[in-house]
């Protein structure tokens, strides 16, 4: 049931929760290893605190609380039951709190209530670049009379207002993350603009662009608007009230392992589990590379090229990682690739580009030594050339041979695209890998077939074909005027342009710019079969900058192609 509060006797009461603790699992622990529990622990659950304005609070006076919102003596609105984390890393949250606020103005002087603003649900949303907004569920309503129609809007989420966030939360003693920030006011909704103009604010209003967001503003009557913009100067009462959200922690990366399999001839293979990761962190990023190498310090990630530092790697597309993080995977290494005098541990870092250390990890591995010593025998493969190559390109992989003479024996290759399969010739038997093979790890496999001894005999190795480079070309089909009409055909290949691989695919978007100020956007477009044609419309004359991005695909990295255009 709602709690009335009245204007100059309000309580307010914080609520508190019971929550489990989960603890994480730690490597080398068996992967369905179960969280420790402590249901009985009594924790602070996160809250957002909110005056809304001191306009708000004196003069829509009279408030209805309902869904575990409470107040305090101050005004300041708590709710409650905030679910959603932040990044301790990033800063980045999103975090939807309980409870709703209901402020009307009246009754007094006689007369019946005479409008109401309810906020409710509210949501705060912080990207990593620190913008912050608060969303909520917003309706009004007013009866008619001094110049106002009776009006009512119906429940809508909107932002109400937007804000710079502080560059960390700070960490409390009770496990909570806590920002404390003032919303934006000043040139939110410049007069005269087209929004306000819209919304039939008066001309010169919002003075100074005083103003909560426009959004919240229209998910209002008429009628109630002028108390959430600065309709003459000095209203500061009307400017959005500082506020004081809390959240969860988000859980840090971290991984688990078991060994599946160990021996010389087919190496060391691991099963890997994570919990806690993330896909993307920035645009561009697409999941986590977890590789195996020499424990203390990950290789320099910073160049892809430097994956052949690993001694096995694997990637995980941002669409493999399920809720909470969580991924599985494999991770396979050759023994040639293994020092036993050497001490590894898996390692875990943002893909393609390492464009943050946020998904970092490092966890030590056991490596049963015993189990990859090699056997006693005269005939044996090792794996030697290339372990990695980009996709639309080809290369050659190859196997050294000992104990068998030219001609008498055969290798076959797997595991790289389909099998192949050549005669042993100068003591190796060499491949060519498809430039087809799309994205991803793969274990090449050689064998080795003879008529005696060494007959069966294998060896793997890892081999990474990394997303191809692409080139974005394009060509007007006839020239931007200010008259009519033009077309652009937008072309993207692979900077190889090796023939038998697939058009490429995936978004465009073309952008026409005059200084820094986009004139206009062609929106996400999709490739197909290589290429796209836009139509753009007509533009005044001048001078554009053109840019037309290539946003990428599992296949090929992202390109862009810029150019200036005239418009006469």
């Amino acid at each position: 049931m709602p709690t009335l509060t009245r204007s100059g006797a309000r309580r307010g009461v914080r609520a508190s929760a019971t929550a489990a603790v989960a603890a994480l699992v730690t490597a080398p622990l068996a992967l369905a290893t179960p969280a420790a529990s402590a249901a009985d622990e009594v924790v602070v659950a996160p809250s957002l605190q909110w005056e809304i304005s001191q306009q708000f609070d004196d003069h829509l006076a009279e408030h209805v609380l309902a869904d575990g919102a409470t107040e305090d003596a101050d005004g300041v609105v708590t709710f409650p039951g905030g679910v959603g984390t932040y990044d301790p890393s990033t800063g980045a949250a999103s975090v939807a709190y309980e409870g709703s606020v209901s402020g009307t103005f009246g009754p007094n002087y006689g007369l019946p209530a005479q409008y109401t603003v309810t906020v409710a649900d509210p949501v705060v949303t912080v990207d990593a670049s620190g913008q912050g907004t608060i969303e909520a569920t917003v309706s009004a309503w007013n009866t008619g009379g001094m110049g106002s129609s009776p009006a009512q809007t119906e429940p809508t989420r909107v932002v109400v207002t937007t804000f710079d966030a502080p560059a960390e939360w700070t960490a409390g003693a009770d496990g909570l993350g806590t920002i404390t920030a003032t919303p934006d006011w000043a040139g939110v909704l410049p007069a005269d603009s087209e929004q306000a103009t819209a919304m039939g604010i008066p001309a010169g209003q919002p003075v100074e662009g005083a103003s909560f967001a426009p959004e919240f503003l229209g998910a209002l009557t008429p009628g109630v608007r002028a108390h959430f913009y600065q309709s003459r100067a000095g209203q500061s009462a009307k400017r959005p009230s500082a506020f004081t959200a809390t959240a969860t922690p988000a859980a840090a990366p971290s991984v688990a392992w078991e060994t599946t399999s160990a021996s010389y001839e087919d190496g060391l293979l691991l099963r890997v589990a994570g919990t806690g990761f993330r896909g993307v962190t920035v645009e561009g990023d697409n999941g986590v590379y977890v590789g195996l190498a020499p424990a203390g310090e990950m290789p320099d990630v910073t160049d892809r090229e430097n994956i052949e530092l690993f001694a096995g790697v694997n990637w995980v597309p941002a669409a493999s990682i399920g809720e909470g993080g969580t991924f599985t995977t494999s991770v396979s290494a050759p023994t040639e690739a293994l020092d036993p005098a050497v001490d590894y541990a898996l390692y875990t870092w943002q893909a393609h580009t390492y464009s943050n250390v946020s998904q970092d990890t490092q966890t030590p591995v056991t490596i049963d030594w015993d189990a990859l010593e090699q056997p006693g025998a005269d005939v044996s493969l090792t794996a030697i050339g290339s372990t990695g190559q980009r996709y639309a390109t080809t290369t050659w992989v190859a196997a050294k041979v000992a104990g068998v003479a030219d001609g008498a024996g055969t290798v076959t290759l797997t595991g790289v695209g389909p099998a192949q399969a050549t005669p042993v010739k100068y003591g190796q038997a060499a491949f060519r890998v498809p430039a087809t093979l799309a994205p991803g790890t793969y274990t090449a496999r050689y064998t080795l077939a003879t008529d005696g001894a060494g007959d069966g005999t294998t060896t793997t190795t890892t081999f990474t074909v990394l997303p191809g480079k692409s080139t974005t070309g394009a060509s007007f089909l006839s020239s931007p005027s200010s008259r009519a009409a033009s077309s652009v055909r937008v072309v993207v290949t692979p900077q190889s342009n090796t023939t038998g691989v697939p058009a490429a695919a995936g978004p465009v978007a073309v952008k026409f710019y005059q200084g820094n100020r986009v004139v206009w956007y062609s929106g996400v477009k999709q490739l197909a079969g290589g290429q796209l044609q836009v139509t753009v419309p007509r533009l005044p004359a001048g001078r554009y900058a053109v840019v037309i991005g290539y946003g990428g695909s599992n296949l090929l990295l992202s390109s862009n192609h810029s150019r200036y255009v005239d418009v006469r």
